[in-house]
């Protein structure tokens, strides 16, 4: 089972460190994101949102040219109420632990962030942040409180489901889903076909 890391601006401890955490428990496939491939790798990552304000990571003023460091992490694990436990609990609190240290020693920069869990359905968490660290802080918090509502919220059969963190709300939401080679985004609680 291989787990994907991939980066931008992240310093060589840093990324040793999320390695070597990974590593125990999974083969890790590491990826450096060039300045010159920013841009394709930013739709693949961050999805097609960039003009939707009611999401932290989707600001229409903000370029990706301006994002200060870059960090996706592909696991291959369901996200489900067992997905700590498939992780390992110790593991996974480290994780985040790690991830709120890259945020905060970037200061006010934007920073990207995207959590993949390869399940069935993918699911995908994904957060473009600059500012206050306790919102970045408490949208890292809550990703394991989600499980509870990925399936009332999910299109049945769907492909993968992405989550954007809402600063207003303090809270993670669905933002779009794929099923069949169709987009759907989620509005105003329910899901419409783009």
């Amino acid at each position: 089972m291989y787990a994907r890391l991939v980066h931008k601006s992240l310093s060589q401890a840093e990324v040793e460190v999320l390695f070597n955490l990974l590593n125990e428990r999974f083969e890790v496939v590491e990826e450096i994101i060039r300045d010159d491939d920013e841009e394709n790798f930013g739709e693949k990552c961050w999805g097609k949102d960039d003009n939707n304000n009611n999401h932290s990571g989707s600001s229409s003023s903000r370029s990706r040219s301006t994002l200060m460091s870059i960090l996706s992490i592909d696991v291959p694990v369901q996200y489900d109420t067992n997905f700590v436990k498939s992780i390992g609990f110790e593991r996974w609190e480290a994780l985040k632990e790690i991830i709120k240290n890259i945020r905060w020693r970037r200061g006010k920069s934007t920073f990207a962030f995207r959590l993949r869990f390869l399940g069935s359905p993918t699911i995908v968490f994904s957060i473009v942040h600059g500012g206050s660290g306790k919102v970045f802080n408490k949208a890292i918090e809550g990703i394991e409180y989600v499980v509870d509502t990925v399936l009332f919220r999910s299109l049945p059969d769907a492909e993968e489901i992405w989550f954007t963190f809402l600063r207003e709300e303090m809270r993670w939401s669905p933002m779009c889903a794929y099923l069949g080679g169709k987009e759907y985004r989620y509005v105003e609680g329910r899901w419409n076909i783009i």
